[in-house]
Formats: C-alpha cells, sequence, structure tokens
C-alpha cells in the first residue's frame, strides 16, 4: 500500500476548484488500494466541508499544519495546542503590523474571526464574518492555531520571520501565501503525517507528498518522494525532488 500525502490550497485546489482530472486520478488511486491522506493549514471545520463537497476519499486529515490529526469519520487521534499568554501576545502584536486584515483562531476542530484592519483587503477570509473580540480572546481555553490573514504574500514572508525571531522559543510561523499561520513549536506538516504513516503502519519509502508554499516545504521534504507543483515559487519548488503541474499527473506517474 502506498500513501499520498498533499496539501489542499493551491496544490489540490488551484484557482476556485479542484479539476475533474484531479478527482478521477484520487478515485483511481484509491481504486488501486493506496491510501489518501489531505494535510492542510486549514481547520477540521473547514477543510471537512471541503471534502464533503468534492466527495474526496480522505483516510486521514492532518490540519492546523500538523498540530491536528484526525481519521475519515472526523475522530481526533492527535492534538497540540499553543500556550495561551504566548498566543494572546502574538495576537496583540500582529494588531501593530502593517498589512494585517485580521486573526483567525482554531480551538482544535473550529476556527473564530476577528477584523484587525478593516481597510485591508483580506485575501484569505473575505467572506467569513466576525464572531471573536479581544475578550473571548483572553477567555478562550484553548488555540491550536493563529492564522493571520495578510495584505501581500511578501507581508507574510516578514511577519512570519519576525513572529519567529521573537516568539520562536514557544511557536513557529510559516508563510501560506497570503498568510501566516502559527502553530507550537516543532509542529510542522511533517510532523503531522509522521504521526499518520506510524499510525498506518506504512513504510515510508511508500510515502508520497506534495505542496506548493513555504508551509509544505516541511511535507516536501519529508521522507524520499516530495514533490512541488510548477505554480510553486523557485525557492520553495529547490526542496522537492521532482515537479508536478497537477495532483493526478503525480498520481498516474505513480501507479505507471
Amino acid at each position: 500500500m502506498k500513501l499520498l500525502a498533499t496539501d489542499y490550497d493551491g496544490t489540490l485546489k488551484y484557482a476556485s476548484h479542484i479539476m475533474p482530472e484531479d478527482l478521477e486520478a484520487i478515485q483511481d488511486w484509491k481504486q488501486a488500494g493506496n491510501m489518501f491522506v489531505i494535510v492542510t493549514g486549514r481547520s477540521m471545520e473547514s477543510i471537512e466541508q471541503q471534502v464533503k463537497e468534492n466527495d474526496l476519499p480522505v483516510d486521514y486529515y492532518v490540519t492546523n499544519n500538523g498540530g491536528m490529526v484526525f481519521d475519515k469519520e472526523g475522530n481526533e487521534l492527535l492534538a497540540h495546542y499553543l500556550d495561551l499568554v504566548t498566543a494572546i501576545d502574538i495576537i496583540y502584536a500582529a494588531q501593530n503590523e502593517e498589512g494585517v486584515a485580521s486573526v483567525v483562531i482554531n480551538d482544535g476542530r473550529n476556527r473564530h474571526k476577528m477584523t484587525v484592519d478593516a481597510s485591508v483587503s483580506d485575501r484569505r477570509y473575505p467572506h467569513m464574518q466576525d464572531d471573536m473580540t479581544m475578550e473571548d480572546l483572553e477567555n478562550c481555553p484553548k488555540i491550536a492555531q493563529i492564522v493571520l490573514s495578510m495584505a501581500e504574500q511578501n507581508m507574510a514572508v516578514t511577519l512570519a520571520d519576525n513572529i519567529n525571531m521573537f516568539f520562536g522559543e514557544n511557536v513557529v510561523a510559516y508563510a501560506n501565501n497570503f498568510v501566516v499561520d502559527v502553530v507550537p513549536k516543532g509542529i510542522s506538516k511533517a510532523t503531522g503525517l509522521e504521526f499518520v504513516v506510524e499510525y498506518a503502519d506504512i513504510d515510508e519509502a511508500d510515502v508520497y507528498t506534495i505542496g506548493d508554499s513555504y508551509n509544505d516545504i516541511p511535507l516536501m521534504t519529508y521522507g524520499y518522494n516530495g514533490a512541488c507543483m510548477t505554480t510553486a515559487l523557485e525557492e520553495v519548488q529547490q526542496n522537492a525532488t521532482v515537479l508536478y503541474d497537477s495532483v493526478g499527473t503525480m498520481i498516474y506517474s505513480i501507479l505507471d
């Protein structure tokens, strides 16, 4: 049995939808007796909705950039949470940064939004309604991930670097296109996938991964078969062993 672990946004889903030929390839992959895993920065609430809409045959979900793992029925298998004081300090600091449109916190399964600067275009969560205040945040029992939606991609890279510089003892920040994802230190898409590989008893040589952004670099460098989308930035592509223009193309190259 082989295992394919794919990022979602920008890899499996690009533009505004999943290509029909990729959906067909995933079905062929499953029919051949293989395992399909989505590894994403999204919350479980968000990715589960996408999976249902597209009828994706997911075996495991690695969410929150590796901080949470769920089986196909949605049962929680692994959970990591941020230190609450550090999380709140990061959000307060982000409110004074240029180009931050909103903050979304993830409690491990669900997400909640707070607008930071309404004059900044929210590229990641334009249709998500605010349902959190700073008072709510300070009373939140647990935070698994912070997502800062930025005006520009280069701003996301800069802010991620700054968070890692000042809060790196407790967290790791990943630039992910127009957002910055903040999770507990030591957590990455690779650590989440590693849990799944061990849990499902899959040989590491039979694990295939693909992504497209900075937060996918740990995923692409996990094991022996890391791939990257041809649409990715060159500095991201350099971390992969092979490039593909779609998940479907990757699947058929493996099955052949």
